[in-house]
């Protein structure tokens, strides 16, 4: 997976993927909110790749001595099928004093739960406790097989930090959990046929603070069920359409479109081959990326082709929603906030050293504002000189100054030091332009 980095018409800002780089896998599922507690919230992206849940608890009663009323978070919507694989960042987010957490007070924790049936479930996560982890957090598993208790409690400080990535996979008949790509716990046998899954955070006792952020929630191809694609109504503030054909050779390739501002904020959209992708194994796959505040997240969406293929993004402004179509048919819906004046790129991109890409773009198509003539239309010329990296090149080759110019990304990748990728550095040949703004 490379990285998307943010350029304005002069300068180049790195972003770089904070907390963790790890491959997602390639879908999302609707999720639905809860709350069991007046004190505890819970909310999530319209892309249903981000959950928090939060508060403080105003219910009496430790947990695990009455009824479930100490959590809050969000449920799929749908149930899933009867394998998959789910991963996730999970972070501490209550940060009073810049030292954050997942909560305070005697006990809080954030966990995911597989639900089957009552006598077949399981939530795994992190716990502070004064029974199992008094001065710190630790890990948990906790659940039922066949109504026969399963997982337990690792030692008090078995794990510190509050950032973690969490690998889940399931089959009908058990369930493992994979920390930090390191450790897995489990098979735990389990019964996992249909299971209900939540993102959650708890608090112990009353006055207790439980503050929990999922990010990058990503399930693998045909493990959910996705729900439709949601178009604002109402016309974009943008499209960019193009037909591109992503070509290469070697370990991984792409070809993408992408409009960014200069404040950190940016969506891509495109095909990508990328052999150490356990998602995609190399086969051309149709993927977004993103950039908000300087956080990078992506998805997978499903399989594409080698073949030139259609593809456009379109933004709204109102809604800060952007749509990823192939062939005029919406993929996919993503939450982005952007904030004009907007670039737009094409770029094509190799993995490492001895990678090759071979990438077309035909002739583009850019309507960008709302507020002409003044912010309206394209400023300048295509700039296919200043971001070339490691030998790969962005070409104009019919010579357009703007809409309707066609460009070829080619190149064999070069100069990386040992063991870098897309992932550490910027291995690009790209082409921008920028959105007229008064003038310029």
């Amino acid at each position: 997976m490379k990285i998307i980095k943010i350029f304005t018409f002069i300068f180049l800002f790195f972003i770089y993927l904070i907390v963790f780089r790890t491959e997602s896998f390639a879908m999302v599922t609707p999720l639905t909110p809860y709350s069991w507690d007046p004190g505890l919230y819970a909310t999530y992206t319209s892309s249903y790749d981000n959950v928090h849940a939060w508060g403080m608890r105003k219910t009496a009663g430790a947990w695990g001595t009455g009824p479930v009323n100490y959590q809050s978070g969000a449920t799929i919507s749908y149930r899933a099928n009867s394998s998959g694989t789910l991963n996730f960042d999970m972070l501490g987010t209550y940060c009073p004093n810049g030292q954050c957490a997942y909560g305070a007070g005697t006990g809080y924790k954030g966990l995911v739960q597989f639900w089957n049936n009552p006598t077949n479930y399981i939530a795994f996560g992190l716990i502070h406790d004064p029974g199992v982890s008094p001065v710190g957090t630790t890990i948990m598993v906790e659940g039922a097989a066949n109504g026969v208790p399963v997982g337990g409690y690792w030692p008090t400080n078995a794990i510190t930090g509050t950032a973690h990535h969490i690998t889940v996979t399931w089959t009908a008949n058990g369930i493992s959990f994979t920390l930090d790509n390191n450790v897995t716990l489990g098979v735990y046998p389990v019964t996992e046929n249909n299971p209900s899954i939540s993102f959650l955070a708890a608090a112990r006792e009353t006055g207790d603070i439980c503050d929990t952020t999922f990010q990058n929630i990503n399930f693998s191809p045909g493990s959910v069920n996705t729900g439709s694609v949601s178009v604002p109504t109402g016309s974009p503030y943008f499209t960019f359409q193009d037909t591109i054909t992503a070509n290469g050779s070697g370990s991984g390739y792409s070809a993408y479109i992408n409009a960014h501002d200069a404040n950190n904020n940016a969506i891509s959209v495109g095909i990508q081959s990328d052999s150490t992708s356990p998602s995609s194994g190399g086969k051309p796959t149709f993927i977004y990326e993103r950039v908000q505040n300087g956080v990078f997240s992506h998805q997978y969406i499903s399989p594409a082709s080698n073949s030139p293929t259609t593809i456009k993004l379109a933004w709204w402004s109102n809604n800060n929603m952007a749509v990823f179509y192939v062939n005029n048919t919406p993929i996919a819906d993503i939450s982005v906030i952007l904030y004009p004046r907007l670039f737009f790129n094409i770029e094509g991109n190799a993995r490492q050293n001895g990678d090759s890409v071979n990438d077309t773009f035909s002739p583009v198509s850019i309507s960008v504002g709302n507020n002409c003539p003044t912010y309206c239309g394209l400023n300048g010329s295509w700039n296919t000189s200043s971001f070339n990296y490691f030998g790969l090149r962005a070409t104009n080759t019919n010579g357009e100054p703007q809409n309707g110019a066609t460009f070829t990304v080619t190149g064999t990748v070069s100069g990386l030091p040992s063991g870098g990728t897309w992932n550490t550095n910027e291995v690009a040949g790209i082409g921008m332009i920028a959105q007229y703004w008064n003038g310029q």
